[in-house]
């Protein structure tokens, strides 16, 4: 039971070893530049081990839930830009270059992996392993006087590197953009260069999904991204694969990464606007009204599509077919910039934003006109979740004063919703804002893969473990109880040979004083008796007494003793026979070749009471004088031979008083023989034999008499 409990315990080393050591949490984004801090965990017991993982769960979990919503998906056309693979060496740089018709600050650059469903999720295809990135600054120079002011020479501008892996592999950033902060430098140009075809690099190729270039605004904070300022960017490629509408060049710039809506993941408790009318409803379109307070510029506008009810998967689920936008300066629109489109569900790719740019209107009010509904269950339906007017990324709508005709009336309550700065239950995002959350985000999210995989271990680890010291408990109980139980058996056992020492003792000295006593007064008796009757009767009860006393130190002896040995058997046979032959002349030979072997308990019983018998015979029938007794030993057998020189008797008559048979079964159950010898006037002879090996083994069946 000892070494199950052992084995239970140490089956329990694999499970923790697995969730125990020395772990490295440090990580940092792909330019090295962030990091998330770096804690070193020693090997600690399970309960302290998962509740530390769940504390950074739900540590990690908070910081994540206040960066972008990740939720991309593959792409299945206007994936991104595809290089050609290479098929000679080649002195050639592969480059992509983005040109700008105009000169602004530069804050940062991300670039987005172009995505790939695989069979764990999603994974960046083709992103390049080796690249640099470099910007043509304008350095200008500081013009002196009062006021002073910053003169640009575009002649003088140099090429600056912004970063540089072309000395080692690019660790794959997954499904996550990639991102650079720049300095805020005035730039012209951007270029990306790949490394030069060698020998080694035969087939190889690289893809990028989207190029983001975000500006540095005047007050010097991160702000839109210039690759969507349309023709005002141009993008070239050398070596390009252009597969429209799979791979081109130009969907570097298309907006489309795969990457959804731009939201946070943290979820409020906001819903978008949802209306639906009875039959014949509405009869004109909707007219939505928004008041941005004074005029701005209006440099687009944003039309989010409703998340469909009971989570169902319909992109653009309520969204109107025919949009049109009117922008004005005052109330009553008698300037008016409009923009308007027709074909609104066809013009959005997917479940994206319906973006209407402009240049700059100069507006306080806008009016967005609906038409066209879709119908869901025989009824019209118009779902929105936001409506965002802007300059760049400064957002002028977000809870201004909203009103709206043509809908119905319990519906007018839903209408802030449209400039809440919520979507489908989501605070909603910049571009750049979103862009550097998720790469922020990649180091988190894997972090959390991490800790979430080893909490798994570790509670399966402990469940095991319970298990297991349930099972040990259960075992070391039935253990202890298993030894109090052998305790109490050793010491009632202990009790009971104590009492049976104590009454065999109290027997010998009381009962055999006593038998002593009547032996002897017997013998007295016996002397002085006339009559030749009571004399023999005296000699028989003397006689009784004598082997009356030899059974009972027989008993007291045994009693003591937990193992026998042949010789001290046969020591105590031949106490017995001296006793039991008092006053006549015995002689003892017993062999020094006597092996020490231990005699079974039958066997004893069959020895004793065989010589019992043999020794009675022989004081009680023989009217001998004088009597031997020898025992000897060889390599085989052992023998006892018992002798009296007495009146002796036929042994072809047969005599029950002498137990003649009963010595004989015996000897056969002790699996030897039994010779007697006699004659009228000559003695007796008894001899015994036993085969040496079957002293030490119990026989087939235990004879029974009644002597």
């Amino acid at each position: 039971m000892f070494w199950i409990l052992v084995l239970l315990l140490s089956g329990l080393t694999p499970a923790i070893s697995q969730v125990t050591g020395a772990v490295d949490l440090s990580f940092s984004d792909e330019a090295g530049e962030t990091s998330v801090q770096k804690e070193s965990y020693s090997r600690r017991f399970l309960p302290g081990r998962i509740r530390g993982l769940k504390a950074e769960q739900e540590m990690l979990r908070k910081q994540i839930s206040a960066l972008p919503q990740h939720t991309p998906k593959p792409l299945s056309d206007r994936r991104g830009y595809h290089s050609v693979p290479i098929e000679i060496p080649s002195d050639d740089v592969q480059r992509i270059d983005i040109q700008f018709a105009f000169h602004s600050k530069l804050d940062s650059i991300a670039l987005m992996p172009a995505l790939v469903a695989a069979d764990t999720g999603l994974e960046s295809y083709a992103f390049p392993k080796r690249f640099k990135i470099e910007v043509l600054e304008n350095r200008g120079v500081w013009i002196g006087g009062d006021p002073g002011r910053w003169e640009e020479r575009p002649d003088e501008a140099e090429w600056v590197e912004v970063v540089n892996w072309m000395n080692r592999d690019f660790p794959d950033p997954g499904p996550y953009p990639v991102f650079f902060e720049c300095s805020g430098q005035k730039v012209y140009q951007v270029r990306i260069s790949f490394p030069k075809g060698s020998a080694a690099s035969m087939g190889d190729f690289h893809a990028l999904g989207e190029l983001y270039l975000f500006r540095r605004d005047m007050k010097e904070r991160m702000s839109d991204n210039m690759m969507g300022w349309g023709a005002d960017v141009k993008v070239n490629a050398s070596n390009s694969l252009s597969k429209p509408p799979l791979w081109d060049v130009q969907y570097l710039k298309d907006g489309f990464a795969g990457l959804g809506l731009p939201l946070s993941e943290e979820i409020a408790a906001v819903d978008d606007l949802m209306i639906y009318w009875d039959d014949g409803e509405p009869c004109a379109p909707v007219e939505i009204m928004l008041d941005l307070g004074e005029v701005r510029q209006v440099g687009g506008l944003h039309i989010w599509p409703a998340e469909a009810p009971h989570g169902m998967e319909v992109p653009l689920f309520g969204f109107p077919g025919k949009v049109k936008v009117e922008f004005s300066a005052d109330r009553n629109f008698k300037e008016v910039r409009m923009a308007e489109v027709s074909n609104a569900r066809q013009q959005m790719y997917r479940d994206n934003l319906l973006i209407m740019a402009t240049r700059a209107y100069e507006a306080r009010y806008v009016r967005v006109t609906l038409d066209d509904f879709t119908m869901y269950q025989n009824r019209k339906i118009l779902g929105l979740g936001e409506i965002r007017v802007g300059e760049y990324n400064t957002v002028w709508s977000t809870g201004c004063a909203i009103s709206g005709t043509g809908l119905p009336e319990w519906a007018l309550d839903q209408l802030p919703r449209l400039v809440d700065g919520f979507s489908r239950g989501r605070r909603i995002l910049s571009e750049s804002e979103r862009i550097k959350g998720l790469a922020m985000r990649r180091p988190l999210d894997m972090r959390l893969k991490e800790v979430e995989r080893e909490l798994v271990l570790a509670e399966n680890a402990w469940r095991v473990l319970q298990l297991r010291l349930s099972i040990a408990g259960g075992v070391l109980l039935l253990l202890v109880l298993f030894l109090v139980w052998r305790s109490q058996q050793r010491k009632r056992k202990k009790e009971l040979s104590t009492l049976r020492q104590r009454i065999t003792r109290d027997l010998h000295d009381d009962v055999g004083s006593s038998l002593g006593g009547i032996s002897l007064m017997s013998t007295k008796l016996e002397t002085m008796a006339v009559n030749q009757t009571v004399k023999e009767e005296l000699g028989g009860l003397a006689l009784m007494a004598r082997e009356a006393c030899s059974s009972l130190r027989e008993v007291v002896w045994l009693t003591d003793q937990e193992v026998i040995l042949l010789p001290a058997l046969l020591e105590k046979m031949m106490e017995r026979a001296q006793r039991t032959l008092y006053g006549m002349d015995l002689t003892v030979d017993i062999g020094s070749n006597i092996p020490e072997v231990e005699v079974g308990w039958n066997v004893k019983r069959h020895l004793i009471m065989f010589f019992r018998e043999a020794i009675h015979n022989c004081a009680r029938h023989s009217n001998a004088d004088r009597a031997e007794i020898s025992v000897c030993a060889d390599n085989v057998e052992l023998q006892i031979s018992i002798r009296d020189y007495g009146c002796g008797f036929d042994p072809a008559e047969k005599n029950k008083g002498w137990g003649l048979e009963s010595m004989k079964k015996r000897g056969e159950e002790l699996g030897g023989d039994v010779s007697l010898i006699s004659a009228l006037g000559e003695g007796t002879s008894v001899i015994l034999r036993v085969p040496l090996s079957k002293l030490s083994k119990e026989p087939a069946k235990a004879y029974k008499t009644s002597n």
